[in-house]
């Protein structure tokens, strides 16, 4: 994988801040589906367009490079911003292999200095397999007897 480029914005990070994914891994197999959970740590969650110190809000980097860091984050189908403060969305991904990447960005979407993302990880997207039909149950009627004993 390519370096990331160091050069970032001017909205400072908190120290040891760091962007990660909850319960992804390297190599993961994933639904078409999934539901991704972002982890944050040593800094807070803000939307887009609030300033607010050693805050910022998520992006997912799907598919593509390192964006630059020290320019506002694209808004595509590969760059996805999270500017309501989300800490998890469902994506929306075609069966076969990805890579995936969070930034967390400032109140104009332009990655803290230093930047706060997570290394680039490849998943697997796979549907789900199909369960076999049932078989149609056979069952055969017992008639009771109305006779009643005495």
């Amino acid at each position: 994988m390519a370096q990331a480029p160091t050069k970032s914005g001017p909205t400072p990070s908190a120290p040891g801040a760091a962007v990660y994914f909850v319960g992804i891994k390297d190599g993961a197999t994933l639904p078409p589906k999934p539901i991704i959970h972002f982890g944050l740590r040593n800094m807070g969650v803000a939307p887009a367009g609030l300033a607010r110190e050693n805050a910022g809000h998520h992006h997912l980097i799907i598919d593509v490079p390192t964006p630059p860091l020290d320019k506002p984050l694209p808004n595509d189908f590969n760059h996805l911003h999270f500017g309501s403060g989300q800490t998890e969305a469902e994506v929306s991904l075609t069966p076969r292999k990805h890579t995936l990447q969070l930034i967390l960005a400032d109140k104009d979407h332009i990655p803290h200095n230093p930047p706060v993302m997570s290394p680039r990880i490849r998943v697997v997207v796979m549907e789900p397999p199909r369960a076999a039909p049932t078989p149609a149950r056979k069952y055969k009627r017992i008639k009771r007897s109305t006779r009643q004993s005495s």
